[in-house]
């Protein structure tokens, strides 16, 4: 399992990375199909999934709305997430606990330790919108 989990991390961030897909089937640690959502990248935006096309609100825990819809489903559907954690991140609006342990997961994935603050700013939804 271990092996499967460390191929789809790989397989998914190179997606990622290229801007194509990865399609797996057969696996327990697969994740869940992202039907509900429409990430797609755009040559304006970027990643952008629907529900706030903008990158300058900042959101900590405690926040709620479009941009915090726009955040989980960013991580939920563009990153390795998944792959690291078996669990889907739910897309809610809600910037509880489990949305700021992912925003500081993908902080230090993706940006490195020295950027693991919880919080997204505009460093963070540049990075988000470039994965």
């Amino acid at each position: 399992m271990k092996n499967v989990r460390k191929s789809l991390v790989v397989l998914t961030t190179a997606a990622a990375l290229f801007g194509g897909s990865v399609a797996v089937a057969g696996t327990a640690s697969a994740a869940p199909a992202a039907a509900a959502e429409n990430c797609r990248k755009t040559q304006t935006v970027g990643w952008y999934c629907g529900h706030h096309a903008g990158r300058t609100v900042v959101l900590a825990q405690g926040s709620k709305g479009a941009a915090v819809r726009e955040v989980q489903a960013l991580i939920a559907n563009t990153t390795a997430y998944y792959a690291y954690h078996s669990t889907p991140l739910h897309v809610d609006g809600d910037y509880g606990p489990a949305t700021r342990a992912a925003v500081r997961w993908f902080q230090g994935h993706y940006m490195g330790s020295g950027h693991v603050d919880g919080v997204v700013g505009p460093n963070t939804w540049n990075r988000l919108r470039k994965v």
